[in-house]
């Protein structure tokens, strides 16, 4: 059949239908704009949550910072522990035993130690008399900078006197404190070793289905094979470079090694800062130690080529690269750490934060946050 012709068709009126394309385009405008007030909203309370993280961390730091010492010293201990126990000996004995040998080695290092450093005290103003001849190049530089500061800025005003460093009675009065958080690290210790993971299954238990206990449990158990991994590898590291400052101090005949090596141990745990002040510490002792300039910083050399040996290639060679940081984020991290908790913070700071990295790599939408740091 034919189509009609044009003169047999029937006109009517039809009331235009608004475009298709347009209303398509006005409804893709109106859902890209609700994404983004999400999206912006979602970012203002990212933010409101990390502010008040930092506000309670800030509030709770005498109550965060023993926790976090205390699980970091039982994750270190937990490989041991856990592998003395499997031979038929009870968890609480082997966690009571490795605790009192771990004790008495600290005692013993200290009690060995603690003679040499008040020696150490007593000799500072003399030690200070005779490194001033050897650094007066130096601090002429600097005093004529200061004079010059100072006629730049017009006369000098006279203001209150400078707060001491260092109170005797602060330190009388703030002793009680310190030994009630030493014992009470020691006995989170203990119950964090002995009673840990049974708090961890009860509290994996208590998630809503199978699936997300079974989540909880994996990203528990890898944080604790990864931590107490780190942080028993550092620890071992930190006491070789230890060892290694003290065979530096004793072959070049530097007074008490045995007290710079303990000291290399402790400042190691500080990324960046604590091999850098211990270096030079090694400056003035070779200079209080040599005559010559060369020979005084031998020393130093010595031990800084030690760090780096041990910061490139040792640690990179036993940790692998599953937890490298960003070196910028430690700093960024060691500063905020330092600004909030003070000089616990700054030793806390790095495993806290690869904690925070193991998390992050296994929760779903925080996977970026562990790419950030590296």
């Amino acid at each position: 059949m034919s189509p009609p012709r044009w003169w047999q068709m029937q006109w009517h009126w039809v009331e235009p239908q608004p475009d298709d394309a347009a209303r398509t385009s006005d409804e893709e405008l109106i859902v890209i704009r609700q994404q983004r007030q999400i999206a912006s909203l979602r970012q203002t309370l990212i933010w409101l949550s990390m502010l008040a993280t930092l506000g309670a961390m800030y509030l709770a730091k005498g109550l965060a910072v023993p926790v976090l010492l205390a699980l970091f010293f039982a994750l270190s201990l937990n490989p041991l522990v856990a592998s003395l126990s499997r031979r038929w000996l009870p968890r609480a004995l082997v966690a009571m035993l490795v605790m009192a040998a771990g004790t008495t080695i600290v005692a013993f290092v200290f009690v060995a130690v603690a003679e040499p450093a008040q020696h150490w005290i007593d000799r500072a103003p003399e030690a200070a008399r005779l490194l001033t001849p050897r650094m007066r190049a130096v601090t002429q530089q600097i005093e004529a900078a200061g004079r010059a500061t100072q006629n730049m800025m017009g006369s000098r005003v006279e203001g209150p006197p400078s707060p001491v460093l260092f109170d005797v009675w602060d330190t009388v009065a703030a002793a009680p404190r310190l030994v009630v958080t030493i014992f009470s690290i020691f006995l989170l210790v203990y119950f964090f070793l002995v009673y840990g993971e049974a708090l961890l299954r009860h509290a994996i238990g208590l998630a809503s289905s199978v699936a997300s206990r079974r989540n909880a449990f994996e990203i528990v158990r890898v944080m604790q094979h990864e931590m107490s991994r780190y942080l028993f590898t550092t620890t071992a590291i930190n006491t070789l470079v230890g060892v290694g400052a003290t065979a530096i101090a004793f072959a070049l005949g530097i007074p008490d090694p045995l007290l710079w090596g303990v000291m290399a141990l402790l400042l190691n745990f500080i990324p960046y800062f604590g091999p850098l002040c211990m270096t030079l510490l090694f400056v003035l002792l070779g200079l209080l130690t040599y005559p010559k300039i060369g020979a005084a910083l031998t020393p130093a050399a010595l031990f800084a080529a030690l760090v780096i040996v041990e910061g490139q290639f040792l640690t990179p060679l036993v940790l692998g690269r599953r937890l490298k940081i960003n070196p910028l984020m430690i700093l960024l991290w060691l500063m905020l750490l330092g600004w909030l908790w003070g000089a616990i913070g700054i030793v806390v700071a790095v495993p806290l934060l690869v904690a925070l990295k193991i998390v992050c790599q296994r929760v779903e939408g925080w996977d970026w946050f562990a790419h950030l740091l590296g």
